[in-house]
């Protein structure tokens, strides 16, 4: 069961789920789909369809089609440990997978082209999230690498071009999302560390974090980094650019006031929006969040003036909202866990990509 809430005035509206491939009109196609393979990124296809990742035991790729069949599905030479995943469809029609152990590259049709899990510091790749750049490189960022955040790029060939390196000197130092700017440069959002009362760097280094902004060259090199945040814990998880100038983000704020261990009770969602510059324009925080150390479940992507976000609420389950201009306010408890990616179709819709199960819903966050 999924509930669905509209805030402005509140109405509660119950309605069962009743199976795949359903379409709530003649236009707008939704669906819910227990798919499995854990952790779901998932990205609309240049034909309507969809490249969804995960894997339990090793990377999985599934192409499906508009209606949520799959035409194909295939696991690499690449393992998946890890909480993160990232899938893209790059530019020659194959589809790039990106995690904790590296990356793989599949043509068109699933299959395998070639891999590249080169590391530094003796500790896994760490990639968070992965885009192919309008120069036609890729680049990668995750972290930390002996305590600092990293971007690599690389050719549509799979060769390393750069690794950079970024942080200070305190650990866990992460980077969790990038996009390409409108001036075909590279902002990059994650989490820093920070010191803890009169102690340079904090013991606890999980749980005194700053939002972390940093725009770079192509090659890598800093224009700017800005950071955000009091003395306690904030985190950036996902970016996404506003059409009209600017970026929304999406991650999670705990005033634990020194107590780390209330962190479980007090975590909230927190959404930003900055300027083309990192400056803090707007923050809104929502109660509720089944917080878990360590683990980026949250997405957001911008809709029509708007934006929509997804993570797991305490209680119900995933939890997507949705918010524009001229609508009211929109969110649903969804069946499925934790709230791994969340993207805008073609048709005005959204899919959303679960622990396990993939849903695709129309503009209103309905679907059956």
């Amino acid at each position: 069961m999924k509930k669905l809430y509209l805030l402005l005035p509140i109405l509660f509206l119950i309605y069962w789920s009743c199976g795949d491939d359903t379409s709530n009109d003649e236009d707008v196609i939704t669906f819910e789909k227990d798919i499995g393979h854990g952790k779901l990124a998932v990205k609309q296809t240049r034909d309507g369809g969809y490249i969804v990742a995960g894997g339990n035991s090793g990377a999985w790729l599934s192409k499906l089609d508009k209606y949520g069949n799959e035409e194909w599905e295939n696991t690499y030479s690449l393992g998946s440990f890890g909480n993160s995943v990232a899938v893209i469809q790059t530019s020659d029609g194959g589809y790039l997978y990106a995690g904790w152990e590296g990356i793989v590259k599949a043509d068109s049709n699933g299959v395998e082209e070639w891999k590249n899990t080169t590391h530094e510091n003796g500790v896994y790749p760490y990639y968070e999230d992965v885009i192919q750049h309008s120069n036609g490189n890729y680049y990668a960022v995750g972290g930390p690498g002996a305590g600092q955040a990293q971007l690599v790029k690389f050719s549509q060939t799979g060769n390393m071009l750069t690794r950079k390196w970024y942080g200070g000197q305190c650990e866990d130092d992460i980077f969790r999302s990038i996009v390409e700017t409108p001036d075909e440069m590279l902002i990059i959002v994650g989490e820093k560390s920070h010191g803890n009362q009169s102690f340079p760097c904090a013991f606890n280094f999980m749980y005194y974090k700053d939002i972390w902004i940093v725009k770079t060259r192509k090659n890598g090199g800093v224009e700017w980094e800005k950071t955000h945040g009091g003395p306690y814990m904030e985190m950036a998880d996902d970016i996404a650019r506003i059409e009209s100038g600017g970026y929304m983000l999406i991650g999670n704020k705990c005033d634990h006031l020194y107590d780390i261990g209330s962190c479980g009770q007090r975590a909230k969602v927190l959404v930003m929006q900055i300027d083309e510059e990192g400056n803090n324009l707007n923050q809104e925080l929502y109660s509720g969040l089944n917080w878990m150390e360590r683990i980026p479940y949250f997405s957001i992507t911008t809709t029509d003036g708007g934006f929509a976000w997804v993570a797991e609420h305490k209680n119900n389950g995933t939890w997507i909202y949705r918010s524009t201009p001229n609508e009211d306010t929109t969110f649903i408890f969804a069946n499925g866990d934790r709230g791994i990616e969340i993207n805008q179709t073609t048709d005005g819709g959204f899919i959303i990509g679960t622990w396990d199960i993939l849903i695709k819903t129309d503009s209103e966050l309905f679907y059956k």
